[in-house]
């Protein structure tokens, strides 16, 4: 077992990285910065700071074959005591960007519930550079372009995530020390 260091100040470095995706979710599209230099595994830091911010041992993690190795599994249980499952239903995904898995096999939640989605964490290989996608909605004054590298797949299942509101998942991009979220509220265009 490979144990790798977690925040260097535990709790200033939570609630700092939890600010932050705060801002993140609130503000679509924006690029936040994370208090982790060093990622688990084959995750990057900004996962890593999600990880340890966000999931515990009431909150399952479903995560990708592409990234499911010993040194993230032993790290996980061991600062965060989340457990591993297969079930789609898992509050929180971890996809590897070059995954096989379409998003929309997570839980959308329902017309009752729809915060009971899940939140899929994406590792892409850049926050710019991709194609252009447009947002509008909630938490922008006006229209704001942005363009991660994403897989074919997810900008198709962002082309048609509007046809499932109130249901649908929310996104965060994360990639080195960084990251972006599109709450399932965010409207895309692509571009």
């Amino acid at each position: 077992m490979t144990l790798l260091a977690s925040f260097n100040h535990p709790v200033a470095d939570a609630q700092h990285a939890f600010r932050r995706i705060l801002k993140a979710m609130s503000e679509p599209g924006v690029m936040v910065s994370l208090p982790m230099q060093h990622g688990w595994g084959a995750i990057s830091p900004a996962a890593t700071s999600v990880l340890l911010t966000l999931v515990d041992r009431e909150t399952p993690l479903w995560l990708d074959d592409a990234l499911h190795d010993e040194v993230l599994l032993s790290n996980l249980r061991f600062h965060t005591g989340a457990t591993v499952t297969d079930r789609h239903d898992a509050p929180f995904a971890l996809l590897h960007a070059h995954s096989a898995i379409d998003p929309h096999c997570f839980a959308p939640g329902d017309d009752m519930t729809p915060e009971k989605s899940t939140t899929v964490i994406i590792e892409v290989p850049s926050l710019n550079g991709g194609l252009t996608l447009r947002l509008r909605g909630p938490g922008l004054m006006e229209t704001r372009a942005i363009a991660p590298q994403l897989p074919e797949r997810v900008v198709q299942a962002l082309r048609e995530r509007q046809q499932r509101f109130p249901q649908g998942i929310d996104l965060i991009f994360t990639c080195g020390q960084a990251m972006m979220a599109l709450p399932r509220t965010t409207q895309v265009e692509v571009c």
